[in-house]
This record gives structure tokens, sequence and C-alpha cells, in this order.
């Protein structure tokens, strides 16, 4: 076998397992095999299929083909020509001998599977092969895989990776001819005889995957786990497998029905069938412990890295924006323990620690005042699964609605509401709980009681809302000045359906194999496991443990004789819980984080070293001081910088040992770039290039220093001769030598940014001499203020390559220069730090700010060059071929929104909402579909656009109908952030909070909220009251958590608004006798923050470090105002054509007739909205059919990689359609011979040709501007009107042009450079005044701050069924973006 395996001993068996099967088969049996390429598994041992899957096949991507093609390692005993045999041994040293709860089973001791005993190559003495004897005959066995729990539709169990092929391939060469029975459903499939026959084919098939397809989960039934209530049960089961002569039964599955398994098999014992029952665990939770010889689960590695991969990036965001508490929900104790400890988060919350609600809350709070005093604006606090369920004041609440019910059933009244309960609720606590409960939640435990009587909980309480709200409302009524911006996160779905790591592919093949053992020893009450993890796979030991192992010692003469086995997920090690206490101040006093990223498979079949193993297997195998040193090797940490001091802001120093694994190797990584960038180079100004505004007398007049002056260019090698000398001159730049260059992160988050500045800094230290770079910390805030950090390689070799943008920091609430100080601030520190350039990172917004300093700098005469660099993950940017951050964050959101695809496949009935990052047309979006192929996504672009929301949900209940009748009762739909802004009805919502809080103080709190909504209008009053509570939580105060009076789009949870209407919808049609079961369940998942910190791909690390080498060479060569622009981007690196764009001709401009105001506008690019563009879903299946696709995580090296599809993106492909460049080329050149035509014209007539020829076409071009003009007005809808813009404002005297002012005028006269007099310039929102007639109209929310009046506006209807083409026209917020 030539495929790649982990390090380890020389295996004597070079054949793959199915050749290595059949070759034993016919030495043993001595039958004739037919002429089957046995290397090949899908021609061996193929049987005929009794039951076919429902699931329709998943289609394969590069990195699963991949995974398949690796063979897991085996321990040396499974590893050995010979067959091994099971040796009882003595319990282990810090083992306890497990209690006697079953009398038959009392002498079973541990096996240890020793490669010893019954030579495959044949003769022995006996024929029982627990005696040693000959080779049996073929054995029958079934094999069930439990998992999930009636009712909970949110609790599912993770893929037991590669225990089937172990098992088969181990009966295969054992006993050939075996058979191996897969029954559907667990337990249920065996009581039904729903089953198949499970090939070689059918496991290799699904090789190191997370596919449930092979064969499907399910769980037992209700009731009681002792002989006598499952005595019916076991009954049946022993029939079922009587019908299906089935020597074994193998039971796959966690601690439920593996408790179901033990009581099976002493029923099968007693009853003396032949039967024997053998169970393999496994829980992502890590539910089962036994010291030494059961330390970890399957499944518990995979789960555990995928939540740390998504918490850590959720840590960088953090560690970044420096504003924001995340509250993260991740799994069960020991899991959540794992995570915390793995990424060294700021607190957590565990369910077994958790003595009251009032004390949690108190405790959060002090680590929330401890890290304000020492800087820290912002953490991440874990939480366990079931928090809220299992606080006392939960039970005290349910006491309390238990009597309450009761009493109002006994008097013979009608059921109560919410509202009547709520006042008959005494104690003060239970009362404040329920109020904070969502509105499901509290419909739950009125109408749903169990057979006592006593109120039932759903499913999924969102503990992370519960309590982040509690902490929330507790600091406001403590008159508390923080800021406190919560974030939620449910991770849980995120551990469903990960790609397994290579740790649980070896671990599972092991198990299998282990458990195929002890089938051929007719082995029964046992389960497979390994010891000895900590170790190199080949010196694992496998064995076999007694079901009671499972057991504690209270288990032991139990009077109601329950076999139930007991989760153990709540019991951390000793060890873990003393290193965390150990950590646990440190982490809150300074931020620790490390990001572990993606798991990584380039490796083969690699395992990892000791560190990388789980932690909870370690507590069990090494001492506490080496635990210690692998979670945080340097304990000693450098004191933190200062950012600023009013309010106090810092930056902790990283360490490089403190770094993750994957961490430290991608700062190895040498990001590639054209190799003729380090060389000589020649430059070419290019006079031809598109600009995106239409009116560009208006920017001469805005921007008259710099407009005009600044050409597009682009670097060409020495020897390339190609250059078309017809698009500019061509020549040797002449370098300037800057001494000091500065640069600015003044965006929000997104990958690449460390590498940009790293392209910058390794520019500048080539040069002769080096120059120096600076950096501006905390965004536009360092920029302003003068917060400078001196940058230096020791820095640098820290950062490359890495996610978020920690080193400096954007911290800056306005986003960008909003008033006239700020530039003015800004040309002072220019001029104080003494810079020859500045480079600007960031999105479009960013880039508009870069224009004005460029503007400001060139009136000052101040000799800085200006240079941005296009960094924004929703790749905006026209004439930018693809912008820094994207091609990262769509391959990691793909790669989740696919792995919930799946998960919601293999539980056949869950719906997921998924909101994501990306505006309306958003790209992010597209690209996500194209690839992961969600059901249904949500666009301005999509047939939904300019619908109302009853529209809107009815075509999504539409889709889930035609899906249920197709029998498919799953699949997704995608929502991205800015989609909130095209619903019609919630923008008028919107609309009327913001005026009703203008008219009036209301407190943030719970009970404003009622006040608010009986001042809406009856319509939006009567949507606002069908709203979850929490949504309506963000809605009327989402704006304040960042000291704001506008609504902010991250707050409003849209998914969870359009699942609630999707629920009403779907009842409705019920109650109309549309539908006749309930077969709808929907989940909600926001992706909001999981990929903008992410480590950047490949890609785009080249990319950025290409683009930051750029902008230091055009701060060398002195030029100013461009944006520095990689384009044919889709060939290999070497043939990336680096150029330049003026920053002008990124911005465009918008005349209000009604205000007499030109704005000047950052152009974002939309491709969905561009003439020419192919719908990039026509070849994708119809929404119906559609089935989620998992690509696997993003990978850095290995086979994977080398996929060119990896490196494209859909908009990279598509950009070139709506790309002007050669177009314009072409015109210029054609004008260029006219022109020549002209001044070599010897006849009159030649020169009227030529002069009719340019009149037609100048009149041409003014008829289709006319017409696009026109059909732009007429299309314009709610829809089309961006709720929140950054506008530069430029007055316009009554009945005239724009009067133009110059730069000097703009800083000396008193206005900003975003408000100004008549003959300035303003920046902002501009409103008229409250109109005082009580109707929609044209009022107006006002709010005077810093002299700045900001708010909306609203026209009266204009009689086309919108709702004007000014209405709702700015949502302003602090950050003039909804980002």
């Amino acid at each position: 076998d030539a495929r790649p395996r982990s390090p380890g001993p020389a295996r004597r068996w070079r054949q793959s397992p199915c050749a290595r099967a059949a070759a034993m088969f016919a030495r043993q049996s001595g039958a004739l095999l037919p002429d089957v390429d046995f290397s090949n598994p899908s021609e061996s041992f193929t049987r005929q299929v009794t039951w076919t899957s429902p699931q329709p096949i998943v289609p394969c991507c590069p990195l699963q083909e991949h995974r398949r093609g690796i063979v897991p390692p085996l321990p040396r005993s499974l590893d050995e020509p010979t067959l091994p045999r099971f040796e009882e041994g003595a319990w282990p040293q810090g083992s306890v001998e497990p209690p006697v709860v079953l009398p038959q089973f009392r002498s079973l001791r541990p096996l240890y599977l020793r490669a010893q005993g019954l030579d495959t190559n044949g003769a022995s003495s006996s024929a029982s092969p627990s005696d040693g004897g000959a080779a049996p005959r073929g054995l029958r066995v079934g094999v069930l895989i439990g998992g999930g729990n009636p009712g909970h539709h949110n609790k599912h169990p993770a893929y037991p990776v590669n225990v089937l092929e172990g098992l088969l391939e181990y009966l295969c060469k054992a006993a050939p001819g075996s058979s191996l029975i897969g029954f559907q459903g667990g337990p249920e499939g065996l009581l039904t005889n729903s089953c198949r026959e499970i090939t070689l084919e059918d496991v290799f098939q699904f090789r190191n995957q997370s596919s449930w397809q092979c064969i499907s989960y399910g769980t037992c039934a209700d009731g009681e786990f002792t002989p006598k209530a499952r005595e019916a049960e076991a009954r049946r089961a022993a029939s079922a497998c009587t019908n299906q002569r089935l020597d074994s039964l193998v039971v796959v599955a966690g601690c439920r029905d593996l408790s179901w398994a033990a009581v099976m098999a002493d029923h099968f014992e007693r009853e003396q069938h032949q039967t024997k029952i053998v169970g393999v665990p496994y829980s992502k939770n890590c539910n089962f412990y036994v010291p030494r010889l059961l330390s970890v689960t399957l499944g518990f590695d995979s789960a555990r890295r995928m939540l740390s991969e998504v918490a850590g990036n959720i840590f960088t965001d953090a560690l970044s924006s420096k504003k924001y508490w995340h509250f993260i929900r991740c799994g069960e104790d020991a899991l959540t323990m794992e995570v915390a400890l793995r990424t060294r988060c700021t607190f957590s919350v565990r369910k077994a620690e958790a003595r009251s609600l009032k004390e949690t809350v108190r405790r959060l709070e002090e680590v929330i005042e401890r890290r304000y005093a020492s800087g820290h604006h912002s953490g991440v606090v874990l939480l366990s699964r079931e928090l809220i369920e299992s606080l006392p004041e939960m039970e005290t609440l349910r006491d309390e609605l238990a009597a309450i019910l009761r009493a109002s059933s006994a008097a013979g009244l009608r059921p109560l509401s919410r509202h009547e309960v709520e006042k008959k609720i005494q104690q003060e606590e239970a009362l404040e709980l329920f109020r904070r409960l969502p509105r499901a939640v509290q419909v739950s435990l009125i109408s749903d009681t169990d057979s006592r009587g006593m109120p039932l909980l759903p499913t999924d309480l969102e503990a992370e809302r519960i309590l982040g709200r509690f902490v929330q409302q507790n600091m406001k009524a403590a008159s508390n000045t923080h800021v406190f911006a919560p974030r939620f996160h449910n991770m849980e779905f995120m551990t469903y359906a990960p790609l397994p790591s290579a740790f649980d592919c070896a671990f599972g093949y092991a198990l299998g194999q282990t458990a195929g053992a002890l089938v051929f020893e007719r082995r029964t009450f046992y389960v497979a496991s390994c010891m000895d993890m900590h170790l190199p796979v080949a010196e694992w030991q496998p064995v076999a443990l007694p079901f009671s192992a499972l057991y504690p010692a209270s288990a032991c003469g139990r009077e109601d004789g329950s076999l139930r086995i007991p989760r153990t997920s709540e019991v951390l090690r000793k060890n873990i819980e003393e290193a965390y206490e150990h950590f646990k101040d440190i982490w809150i006093g300074a931020n620790v984080f490390q990001a572990q990223g993606p798991m990584q498979f380039g490796d083969g079949a690699d395992v990892g070293p000791l560190s990388e193993r789980p932690l909870v297997l370690l507590a069990d195998c090494i001492g506490l001081e080496e635990l210690k040193r692998i979670i945080q090797p340097v304990e000693e940490l450098p004191p933190a910088v200062c950012i600023s001091s009013q309010p106090t802001l810092m930056r902790d120093v990283r360490i490089l040992a403190n770094l993750s694994a994957l961490e430290q190797r991608r700062l190895r990584y040498e990001p590639e770039m054209p190799t003729y960038l380090q060389g000589q180079l020649r430059a070419q100004d290019v006079q031809v290039f598109p600009q995106a505004c239409d009116t560009v007398d208006v920017l001469a007049k805005s921007f008259p220093h710099t407009y005009g002056k600044c050409n597009a260019m682009r670097f060409l090698p020495v020897e390339q001769t190609s250059a078309n000398p017809s698009l500019g001159r061509v020549e040797s730049p002449t370098l300037r030598r800057p001494r000091r260059v500065g640069i600015v992160f003044a965006s929000n988050q997104a990958p690449g940014f460390h590498s940009v500045i790293a392209g910058v800094f390794d520019h500048l230290s080539a040069e002769k001499p080096p120059a120096e770079l600076i950096g501006f910390q905390g965004g536009y805030e360092g920029l302003i203020k003068g917060f400078v950090m001196k940058i230096d390689a020791q820095v640098i070799d820290q950062y490359r390559n890495l996610g978020g943008q920690d080193l400096l920091c954007y911290s800056s609430e306005g986003g960008c220069l909003v008033f006239k100080d700020h530039l003015s601030a800004v040309t002072g520190t220019i001029r104080k730090q003494r810079l020859d350039g500045l480079v600007v990172v960031g999105n479009m917004e960013a880039q508009v700010d870069a224009a004005f300093i460029t503007e400001a700098c060139a009136a000052q005469r101040l000799e800085c060059s200006v240079i941005g660099v296009p960094v924004s993950i929703d790749c905006d940017f026209p004439f930018v071929q693809q912008s820094i951050g994207y091609d990262t964050v769509c391959h990691t959101l793909s790669a989740y929104i696919g792995q919930l695809g799946c998960m919601a496949q293999a539980t056949g009935r869950l719906w997921i909402f998924v909101r994501m990052t990306g505006d309306a047309w958003s790209h992010i979006a597209v690209q996500c579909t194209l690839q992961a192929h969600p059901n249904i996504v949500l666009l301005s672009g999509s047939k939904l656009h300019g619908q109302s929301l009853p529209g809107i949900v009815q075509h999504v209940c539409d889709l889930i109908m035609q899906r249920h009748e197709a029998g498919h009762d799953y699949g997704m739909v995608l929502l991205p952030l800015g989609f909130v802004q095209d619903i019609t009805e919630l923008r008028l919502l919107f609309t009327e909070v913001m005026q009703v809080q203008a008219n009036g103080s209301y407190e943030t709190g719970w009970d404003s909220i009622p006040t608010i909504a009986s001042k809406l209008e009856h319509c939006s009053a009567a949507l606002f009251d069908l709203m979850p509570r929490d949504v309506q939580f963000e809605i009327c105060f989402g704006g304040r958590e960042r000291e704001g009076r506008h609504n902010h789009l991250s707050t409003i949870s849209t998914d969870r608004l359009i699942l609630r209407f999707v629920e009403i919808e779907l009842q409705r049609r019920k109650d109309l006798g549309f539908i006749t079961q309930d077969f709808f369940r929907g989940a909600c998942h926001p992706m909001l923050h999981h990929a903008r910190s992410a480590l950047p791909s490949n890609f785009d690390c080249d990319l950025a470090y290409t683009l930051g080498w750029g902008a230091a060479l055009l701060t060398c060569i002195g030029r100013t105002g461009l944006l520095v622009s990689a384009s044919n981007l889709n060939a290999s690196v070497q043939d990336w054509v680096l150029g330049a764009l003026p920053l002008t001709s990124l911005l465009r401009t918008y005349f209000d007739e009604e205000a007499n105001d030109i704005s000047i506008l950052p152009a974002n690019l939309q491709l969905l909205r561009q003439r020419g563009i192919i719908r990039p879903f026509s070849n994708l299946p119809a929404m119906r059919d559609r089935c989620g696709v998992y690509r696997g995580p993003l990978q850095f090296w290995g086979e994977a990689t080398l996929d060119p599809q990896t490196r494209t993106t859909w908009f990279m492909e598509n950009f070139p359609i709506q790309d002007p460049t050669s177009l314009l080329q072409d015109i210029s050149s054609l004008a260029a011979e006219l022109q020549s035509m002209m001044a070599t014209a010897q006849a009159e007539s030649r020169l009227y040709a030529v002069n009719s020829i340019l009149t037609n076409a100048l009149s041409t071009l003014d008829t289709y501007k006319a017409l696009d003009a026109s059909s732009r007005r007429l299309a314009q809808s709610l829809a089309d009107v961006a709720m929140s813009s950054m506008v530069w404002k430029t007055n316009v005297e009554e009945g005239g042009p724009p009067r133009r002012s110059s730069s000097s005028s703009l800083l000396d006269s008193g206005c900003g450079p975003r408000q100004s007099s008549a003959s300035g310039h303003a920046w902002g929102i501009q409103v008229s005044p409250p109109d005082g007639r009580g109707g929609v109209g044209d009022r107006a929310l006002q709010s005077s701050a810093s002299g700045h009046t900001w708010g909306i506006q609203v026209s009266p209807p204009d009689g086309r069924g919108g709702v004007g083409d000014r209405a709702l026209r700015e949502i302003a917020e602090e950050k003039p973006s909804y980002r």
C-alpha cells in the first residue's frame, strides 16, 4: 500500500486492507477467488444491498478525496501478521475495581490485546476461537449506532469515524466470509429489522469522513434501564438477532444507548442467547471516564479542535476590536474546560460550579470590572450547555409554576396567559428569571408538563443570551460608566459533523479492530477502548473493559436495579481543575489568547505531538507541572502597552512560545510575490483608467489639489518589451529614499492586515539605508492623537501571516474622520512625526478618508505620500480584481456552512438559519452558496428584491413545504447581515422606534420596551409584538451598547426574526389544513465574528504581502493619492501585475434634489447589479433538490492546497466582465488615431468626417447616460437605498453649480472636513426638522452631537406602492458603515 501513513515501524503487509482480507480468505479456506482487482475497493466484496439510504450522496471535495486515501495507523498489537489474543489482567494503578452491577458478570476483568496466539496461516489444535482453535466459519455480526435523545431535537451525536471499517476489516482478516449487518436508526432499527449488509466498498467510501450516509443513528425508547422495564424490548431484540442469525451485536453509542446495550446483554446471558453484546463507547462530550483505561472518548478530539478553531477566531477578533464581550456556549463541562484551557479564555462558567444565577452574574461583573480597571475593554466567556436549566432559580420557578397551574386547573379556570402567570409568581428571583426567558420558553413552561405535573423546558434556553443580558442589566442598574457590549454565540452545532481529526481517525480505527477481536473471541458484556494514547500510535494498548467499569461505586446494590450509565462529562480531572485555577487570574488580568486555527491534514495520518493531544487525556498520563507547561509555556508575561489613557486601553504583547503550534508554523510561511518586484523595475503611467464617478467636475472642485494630478500606473520588469506605449510613458522610477513611513489600520477586522504590514516592513528594511516604519495604534484614534509605536523585526516576526489586527488594533468608534478637527489633527500628526509616507490599510470607507488626507497634505504642502491598500472582506472595490481578506472569509465560512448542512442532513429534521457578514448584495454570500450549496440565500439580487416581509416568509415556507413533500425535512437558509435593510416593514419599524426614543427618555431595560411599543403605529406595533423579546431589546437599545443612539445592524438578529415568522406562517398553514403534521424544526446560527479574524489563507498572505510591498514601493518613488492593486490574480503569482489607481477614481456623487446637496460617496461595487453578469446560481441544483457540500477546513499545506480551485473565486472570475479598463484603452487608441488623422488631414472633407464621427459618438454617450440616469430613478425603491452610508456633503447654491473651496479654507474656516458653511463641505447626515404633522411625512429623528445633526428623513408615499425615494435613506451609526 503506497498511500501515506504515519511514522512508525515498517508494516509487513503492503496490500490494501481489502486485498489482505481476500488473500487470507484464500489461504485459510481454499476458496477460489474471482479475477478481481482487490486494490480497487469498489470491485471487491460487493454484496446485494437490501436497504437503501434515503439521503442523497454528498459530492466529495479534493480534501475529502485526499482523506479517503489515508490509511490510519494501528497499534503494534493489531499491526502484526498474526492475530492478537486478549489476555486478562489486573486493574491498572489509579483505577478502582468497579461495582458488581450484574452478578453473572462479576468475574470479568480488563482484557489486554497482545500480539500472540492464533496464526493467520492456519493450523491450530482447537476449533473454538476463544480456545485458540482453527479459524471459524464466517461470522454474522450486527452493528448499530446509538445517539440523540427523544424530544431533544438539538442534541445530535458526532459520527464514530472508522469504527465500521476497523470492525469489518478485522472480521475479514480473522474470519473470512464474515458479514456485517447494519441496523438503520439505532436500537429501533434492530427492533424493526431495518437493516442492510455493509460491505468493504461502503466503509472505504467513508473512510476518515464524518458522514451518516452509510448507516444512520438513533436512540432507544424512553423508559427506565432496568431488566424488568425493558423485558419486552429485550425479547424483540433477541428475536431480531435470531432472525438475522447474528453471532454478535456491536453497539456503538453513548451513555444512554450503552445502558440499553447492558440491559440487552443481561437478558441475552440469562436466556443463554447465542448473540454476544459488545460495546464501543463514543461521545464528543467525553461522557465516559475510567482512569487510565478510558481517558478520552472517540469524537472528543474533533469536537474540541473545531470549537477551539471558532472560539480562537472570536478571541482574536476581540483582541483586535477591544470593545465586545463574547458569550460562547460550547458543550458539556469537560468540552467547555478543554476549549477554555486550549484557547486561554477570559473566564468560563461550568454547570457543575454554577451555584445560583445571582452568584454567577456577580462573579462575571467582578471579572468585567477587573478587566476594565486593567485597561481591557473586551473579553470572552465560555459557558457549558444546560447551564440555566441546572440553576436553583429554575427549580424554584418550576415549582412555583406547577403550584400556579395546579391551582388554576383545580378552580376550573381557562388556561392562564404569560402575563397572568407572571403576576402570580411570588419569589423575586424566580420572577426575574421568568421575565428574561425567551417567549417560547415561557410558553413551554406554562403549557407543557410531564407526568408529575412539572413544567417542561424546551431543548434550547440560550443560556448565553440570558446570562449576558442579566450582566448587562445589572451593570446598567449599578450606574456603571463602563460600556458593555455583549455578543452571543452557540457553538454546539459546530461539534456535530466536523471532518474528523487524525487522532480520532486512528482512535476509531483501533476501536473497530478491538471490537472485532472481541467478536472473534466470542466475548460479551465488554466495551472496546485504548490506553497509553499519549504515546505514538504504535505503542497504544488496545483493551476491553467490562460494562461494569462504566458505573460508579454507588451503582452497586441499587434498589431500582437500574443499569443507566451516568455521564462523567461534569466530573473534571483533578489536574485539569488545578491547572485552570492556577491560570484563571492570569487570564482575567491579561490577554493570553491563542488561536488553534483550522485542522490541518497535510501531514497524512500523523496524529501530532504530545502537546496536541486532548488535555483530558494528558491529565491522566502526565504530571500537573508538565500539563501547565503545555497549556501555557511561558507564565511570566511582559507588561502591556498603553494605547490610550482616557479611558485606559492596553495592548498585550505576544510571546512566541505561547502561540499555538499552527500559529508558530504560519509564522515561518514565506509568502510568494512576483519576483520581478525585487529587481529593477519600470513604471508606466496609465493615463486612461476608469472612474466610478460620472460627474467629474464635482470631484475636481472638491479635490482641487489632487484630482487629475495622479494617473494610474503599473510596474513592469526591466526586460519586458510588450508595454503598450499608447497607454502612457514607460520610465525607470526615481527612488526618493523615505526616512520614516507610518501605517494605520483604518477599518474593521479582515484576514491579511498583518501580512500587509510585513510586506511594507520588508521593503523598507531592504532600502539603503533602511527606512523606519511606525504604526498608529487604535485606528484613526491613534492617527488623530498620535498613539505611535515603532515597528521592528522582532515585532513583525511575531505577527507574520496571522489573523486579526491586534498588532495595531482598530478601536475607533467613529470609524472615520468625522470632524474638521480630526483632519487637522491628522495633518498635524504627519508633520510632527516627519512622515515621508502614510499607508492607509482598510476598506472602501477608509480609502475615502485617505483621499481627503491626500488633499489636505497637498493643500498644506506636506511631502507625504498617502497610499491605500484594499483590505475588505466584502470585496467591494471597483476596478480591483479582489481585495485582501475575501478569500479567507469565503473559504472559512463555506466550511462552517457546509458542516452545518451535513449536520442538518444527518438529523433529517432541522432547518438552520445562518446570519453571516455581508451587505444585501453580498459577494461573500454568493461564494459561500456556490461552495456549500445551502437551499436558499436571501439577497437583494434575488427574486425577493423589493418584496415585503410576508412575501419573503411565504417564499421560504413554500420551499420548506416542497422539500417536505420530497421527504427532506432539513435545509439551510443564508441571510447576509445587510439583508435586513431590504425588508420594508422592518425599516419602517426601525424608523418609528427611533422617533419614539427621540421624543422621550427611556432607560435601557426590559421594562421600557412595553412603553416604547405602545407608542408605535398599529401595524408596526403588531409586528413588534410578534418578535422574540431579545430581538425587541436589540431593536430598541442595540445602538446604545457603544454609546450610540441608532440601530446597529450587527446587533439585530435577523435570523431569529425570519425563523419566528416562518414558524408563525407554517402554524397558520397547519391551522388551515394545508399541513397535517408538525415536521418543522428550526435553529439559528449567527456567523458575524467567526471568520473576519481567521488565519489568512495562502492566497491572502501572498496578495497582502505583495500589495504591502507595492505600497512601500510607491512611497519610495514619491507617488501619492493611489490605491495599490494587483491584477491577473487567477494566474500564478509570478504572472500577477502590480499597479495602482487614483483614490479619487473610487468615489461617486449623488445629487439630492430636495436638500440641494451633492454627496460624495465611496463607489462600493455590487457585482450582482452589473450588466452582463450571469446569475451565479444558475448551474446549481434547484433549491428543492440542493444538498449541503462540506469541503473541509481551510488547508495551508499538503495535497489539498494544490487544487487551483482553492485560489479562485466567483468574484475573481467575473470581475473582468464589468471592468471597463480594456474598453477605455481601446477607445483611447481609436481617439488617438482620429487625432492623428485630423493632424495629417490635407482635405477639409476629412476634417468634417472626423468631426462628425466624434460628434455622433458624444451624442450617443450622452443619450446612454441620460437613459441610465432615468432607469436608475425609475428603478429606485426602498431596497435600493442604503441604511447607513458615509457621505461628503457639498452644499449647492440655489440655481447654481457647487461652489469651489480649497483645502486651506477647509482647514482654516472653522468648519470641519465633514461639516462646513454654505461654501464649504459637510460630512454627515442632513435632515429636515420635524414637520409636526404626526404622520410619516418628513419627520426626522434629530439628535445634536458635537454640532452634528444625525438622523433619518422619510418622504411621503410616492404613489408607486413604495415608501418614497428618500424614505429611510440614512440610519446613521457612530461608524458610518453597517458593518
